[in-house]
C-alpha cells in the first residue's frame, strides 16, 4: 500500500474512534472545578484540575512552552513566605554564588523547546528601561507566573563587562533552534567570500544548497532536540534529588579502574620497550604491582589535567565526567597530559620519569582509539574528545616524530569529523542517523519524551561538547597553521554551529543550577549566536558580545579567512592564473586588519578583569591560547611572515620531515631579501616586538629598592608556563625580528655599542628597554629601523636563556637555531 493511503486510513480511523467518543466527551459524568480564589476553571479529569491547582502555588515552575516575557511582567504573583522558607535548605548548596547584576551579554546554550516559538531577540522599550532600572536586584526566573525569586547566581569571572545589559540595542544573534539556511539562489548567497564581506546580507541570506556535498560543513551529530520537563523535574523531593545526583559522584578513581589503567600500561610497554630505561622507578615492580603508580599519582595527573589541560582544550564536561565508567581511552589520554603538564613545570626533578609515562601511553593508544567501534562515523564523542586531546599532547608535549605524526593525522581527523555530520541541509534524511546510544551504556530514550534531570543534563553536556569539540579542532587548525606553517585544513564556512555555552553554564557543578541560569540569561534577552554571524559581524567592526572562549574562537575565524585568502593568492599565481587585482587583495587585508583591531579593543574592554596574559596565573577556559594578545600579535605576524622561511634562512637543516637543501637556502635567502623590503614586513616586526614586550616585560613589576632602577623584578619562567603554545610564538617572534635585521643588514660601520647607562645593567634589563622602546611606537620608521640590530644580541641570548628549560624537542630545536642566528649576527656563518 503507497504511504500516502496509510496516512488516510489512519486519519479515518482516528475521526471513527473520536465520533464514537464524543457524546461521552460532552457529558461528562463528573466536573471538577477548581475552588481556589476567583478561579472558575472547570476539569472532566481529576488529574487535570491536580495539575491546574499546581499553577496557583509559587513553587510551580512551567514547561517552557511559550516566551513570557509580557505574562512576568503583569501577572507575576507575591512569594509565598512559607513555600520560600521551606525550601530555603534545598537552595542552600547554591548560596556560594554572591548577588549580580544580570548579564552584558553571552552566547549560551539555551535548553532547547519542544513546540514553542523562539524567545523575542528584543523587549518593549519600556520594559528594558524597567529591567535596568532594577539591574542591582537579585535574579529571578522568567519562565511563567507566579515563579518566586531564584537564588542568586553569579559569574566567576567578569566576562560580560561592568555596565548594565544593553538590551536596547541588541546585537543579531541566533537561537539554537533557529539557525536557517536559506535557499535563495543569488550569487551573494551560494558564494561564501561574497556573503562574508557583504555588510547588508545576514546568516539566513546564505545559502549552501550549491556546495558539493563533501563540503557541506560541520554540525552535531548529536540531537539538539532535548526536551527539558521542567513540571517533571521541580515535582520531585529532595530525597529523589540527592539520589539522583548520587550516580555522578564518583570523581575519585577506584581501584579496580587503576587495574584496568595498569594492565593497558603493561601492554604498551611491550610495545614501545624503548622507553623503560626512562621511567625505572615508576614500572619498578613489587609483589605483581607497580607501587608508585598509585591511585594518589593518577589522581594527581587527572587533577592536572582539569586544572591546567582542561582550560586550554575545554572539550571534556567536569561535572558529568566518570573516571570510573568513561571509556578507557579517553582516560588514559587525558591522564597522560596531566602527566606530561606536571613533568614540564616541575622544578625539583622529582617528576622527571612522568615524561616517559605519558609517552609511552600515547605512542600506542592511537591505534586502540581508530580501531574502536566507536571510530566509524558518525564518530562516537569520546573517540573525537580523546584524538582531539591525542594530537594536542604530540603537537605540544613530545618529540618532533609525534609532532609530526600529529600533523600527518590532523586531516584524518577533521575527515572524521566531517564524514559523520556532513551539512545538506536541516531535515537531516540523507544524513547519518543519531548515533547509537548503546555505545555508552545508556538506553535511547523516545522522540518526545521528556527526560529527568540528570538525563537531560548530560545528553545537554555530550551536545555541548561535539560543538566544542569542533571549535576547538577549528581553533587548533588555524593557530598550528600560522605559528607552525602547516597547511589550513578547515575553512570558516564548514562550521554551522552556534557559539559555545557560557562559561557558567559549562561549569556548573548540577542541572539545576543550569537550568537556573538558564532562565536568567532568558530574562534578559540573551540569546545563542551563530559562529558565522558572530565572524561577519566581527568583520565588519562590530562587536560581538560573548564570553571568553567564544571571542577566541571569533579571532581563529578571521585568522582563518585571512589564512585562505592569502593562500588562494598564491594558488593563483603557481597556476598562472590572473588573481584579484592590487586593490581588492589590498582591501580585504585592511578590513582584515582592522577587524583584528576592533576585535581586540572589544577584548580587552569586556575581559579586562578576568583575564591575564602574564604566565602563573590560574588559566581561563577561553581556547588553545591562554592570552588574547598573544593570539592577537600571532594574527598579525603569521599574515606578513613564513615561519618555514625563516626558520630554513636561519640554517635550519630539516623542516617539516624532509631536509632542507643548499637550492632551498639559496631561494629562500632571495625571498627574504625582496621581504624585508616590503612596507607591509614592519608591520609584522612591529607586532613580534610588542607581543615579546607583553610577555616579558609588561606583566612584571620593577625593583623598588634595586640598585639598577630599570631592571625588570621578575623573569619569564618556563616552569610557570601553562599555555604550552607561548614559548613558541615568542620563538617565532624573535625569529621573524632576526631575520629581518639580517635581511636588512647593518648600516656599514655600525656595530653594538652599549650606552654609558647600559653598561651596568644586566642583560635582561638591556632587552626590556630595547623592546620597550620599540614596542612604544605606532610605526616603524627608517632612523628606527637602522637600529633595530643594536639590541637584538640580548634579545636572542634572554630567548635562548629562556628555552633552557624547554623539555620538548621542538622547543630545544628552536633554542639551538636562536644560537646560531646569534652567531650569525655577529659575524659567524649558518
Amino acid at each position: 500500500m503507497h504511504p500516502t493511503e496509510w496516512i488516510l486510513l489512519w486519519c479515518s480511523t482516528v475521526i471513527i474512534i473520536f465520533c464514537a467518543t464524543d457524546k461521552s466527551i460532552d457529558n461528562p459524568k463528573e466536573i471538577f472545578k477548581c475552588d481556589i480564589g476567583d478561579c472558575d476553571q472547570k476539569f472532566v479529569r481529576l488529574d487535570l484540575l491536580v495539575r491546574h491547582k499546581k499553577r496557583h502555588t509559587t513553587s510551580y515552575t512551567p514547561r517552557n512552552r511559550i516566551p513570557s516575557f509580557d505574562t512576568v511582567r503583569n501577572h507575576t504573583a507575591p512569594p509565598n513566605r512559607a513555600k520560600v522558607h521551606h525550601n530555603a535548605a534545598g537552595r542552600h548548596r547554591f548560596s556560594h554564588h554572591p548577588v549580580t547584576t544580570g548579564p552584558h551579554d553571552a552566547a549560551i546554550l539555551l535548553t532547547p523547546e519542544s513546540n514553542t516559538e523562539p524567545t523575542p531577540t528584543s523587549l518593549p522599550h519600556s520594559h528594558i528601561t524597567n529591567r535596568q532600572s532594577q539591574s542591582q536586584a537579585p535574579w529571578t526566573s522568567p519562565i511563567h507566573e507566579s515563579v518566586p525569586p531564584q537564588p542568586p547566581i553569579t559569574h566567576r569571572q567578569s566576562f560580560y563587562g561592568s555596565e548594565a545589559p544593553g538590551l536596547a540595542e541588541p546585537t543579531a544573534m541566533v537561537a539554537f533552534d533557529n539557525v536557517g539556511y536559506g535557499a535563495d539562489d543569488q550569487l551573494a548567497q551560494s558564494n561564501f567570500a561574497a556573503w562574508l564581506f557583504d555588510p547588508q546580507t545576514s546568516y539566513n541570506d546564505f545559502s549552501v544548497a550549491s556546495l558539493p556535498f563533501l563540503e557541506g560543513g560541520l554540525e552535531s551529530t548529536f540531537n539538539n532536540n532535548i526536551h527539558y520537563d521542567y513540571e517533571s523535574l521541580t515535582s520531585l523531593s529532595p530525597l529523589d534529588d540527592t539520589n539522583r545526583h548520587g550516580d555522578m559522584l564518583d570523581e575519585w578513581i577506584t581501584e579496580s579502574r587503576r587495574q584496568d589503567l595498569l594492565c593497558w600500561l603493561q601492554l604498551f610497554r611491550k610495545k614501545q620497550p624503548k622507553y623503560e630505561c626512562l621511567m625505572p622507578n615508576l614500572v619498578q615492580e613489587s609483589g605483581g604491582d607497580l607501587p608508585a603508580l598509585n591511585l594518589d599519582m593518577i589522581r594527581d595527573c587527572l587533577k592536572e589535567f582539569w586544572d591546567t589541560v582542561s582550560p586550554r582544550l575545554p572539550i571534556v564536561h567536569q561535572h558529568t565526567f566518570s573516571p570510573n565508567r568513561c571509556p578507557i581511552f579517553l582516560l588514559l589520554v587525558m591522564i597522560s597530559l596531566g602527566a606530561a603538564s606536571l613533568k614540564s613545570r616541575d622544578t625539583t626533578g622529582q617528576l622527571k620519569e612522568y615524561g616517559a609515562f605519558a609517552d609511552v601511553i600515547i605512542c600506542s593508544v592511537r591505534w586502540e582509539i581508530l580501531t574502536s567501534d566507536d571510530s566509524a562515523p558518525p564518530v562516537g564523542l569520546w573517540v573525537a574528545q580523546a584524538l582531539l586531546l591525542l594530537e594536542f599532547y604530540e603537537k605540544l608535549y613530545s618529540t618532533r616524530r609525534l609532532h609530526e605524526r600529529a600533523h600527518i593525522y590532523h586531516p584524518a581527523f577533521l575527515t572524521l569529523l566531517r564524514r559523520g555530520s556532513p551539512l545538506i541541509g536541516r531535515t537531516g534524511s540523507e544524513s547519518p542517523g543519531e548515533p547509537d546510544d548503546t555505545r555508552s551504556g545508556r538506553p535511547t530514550p523516545t522522540p518526545g519524551m521528556a527526560l529527568d534531570s540528570n538525563t537531560w543534563w548530560v545528553r545537554w553536556a555530550e551536545t555541548e561538547s561535539m560543538h566544542r569539540v569542533v571549535f576547538a579542532a577549528f581553533m587548533l587548525d588555524i593557530i598550528h597553521a600560522a605559528m607552525f606553517g602547516h597547511t589550513a585544513d578547515m575553512a570558516a564556512h564548514e562550521i554551522r554551529l552556534p557559539l559555545p555555552c557560557d562559561d557558567n553554564l559549562w561549569t556548573a557543578n548540577s542541572p539545576d543550577v543550569v537550568r537556573q541560569l538558564d532562565a536568567n540569561f532568558r530574562m534578559y534577552g540573551v540569546k545563542q549566536v551563530s559562529f558565522l554571524d558572530g565572524l561577519k559581524s566581527a568583520l565588519h567592526g562590530k562587536e560581538v558580545r560573548t564570553h571568553a572562549f567564544g571571542r577566541m574562537i571569533i579571532i581563529s575565524g578571521l585568522l582563518s579567512v585571512s589564512w585562505h585568502l592569502s593562500h588562494r593568492e598564491t594558488h593563483l599565481k603557481w597556476l598562472d592564473i590572473r588573481g584579484p587585482s592590487a586593490e581588492t587583495h589590498d582591501n580585504w587585508r585592511k578590513m582584515l586588519l582592522n577587524a583584528f583591531g576592533s576585535w581586540k579593543e572589544s577584548f580587552d574592554v569586556a575581559m579586562s578583569d578576568s583575564v591575564s596574559d602574564a604566565p602563573g596565573h590560574r588559566p581561563v577556559p577561553n581556547g588553545p591560547i591562554n592570552s588574547a594578545s598573544l593570539l592577537f600579535h600571532l594574527a598579525h605576524i603569521s599574515l606578513h611572515a613564513d615561519i618555514i622561511d625563516c626558520q630554513v634562512y636561519a640554517g635550519a637543516r630539516r623542516l617539516l620531515g624532509r631536509k632542507v637543501s643548499t637550492r632551498d637556502y639559496t631561494n629562500a635567502v632571495k625571498r627574504m631579501g625582496a621581504w624585508a623590503k616590503q612596507s607591509s614586513t614592519r608591520h609584522a616586526i612591529l607586532h613580534s616586538f610588542k607581543l615579546l614586550y607583553r610577555v616579558l616585560v609588561e606583566p612584571h613589576p620593577r625593583r623598588r629598592n634595586s640598585p639598577y632602577p630599570d631592571s625588570p623584578a621578575v623573569q619569564y619562567f618556563m616552569r610557570n608556563e601553562t599555555d604550552p603554545h607561548r614559548p613558541w610564538i615568542m620563538y617565532y617572534s624573535v625569529l621573524v625580528i632576526w631575520a629581518f635585521v639580517q635581511a636588512v643588514g647593518r648600516p656599514p660601520g655600525k656595530g653594538f655599542p652599549l650606552r654609558a647607562s647600559q653598561m651596568t645593567q644586566s642583560t635582561y634589563a638591556r632587552m626590556a628597554e630595547y623592546l620597550s622602546g620599540v614596542a612604544a611606537l605606532q610605526d616603524l620608521d627608517e632612523t628606527t629601523v637602522a637600529t633595530l640590530h643594536e639590541g637584538l644580541p640580548e634579545l636572542l641570548e634572554t630567548m635562548e636563556g629562556i628555552l633552557e628549560e624547554a623539555d620538548t624537542e621542538l622547543l630545544v630545536e628552536a633554542r639551538d637555531r636562536l644560537g646560531v642566528c646569534r652567531d650569525m649576527l655577529l659575524g659567524g656563518s649558518r
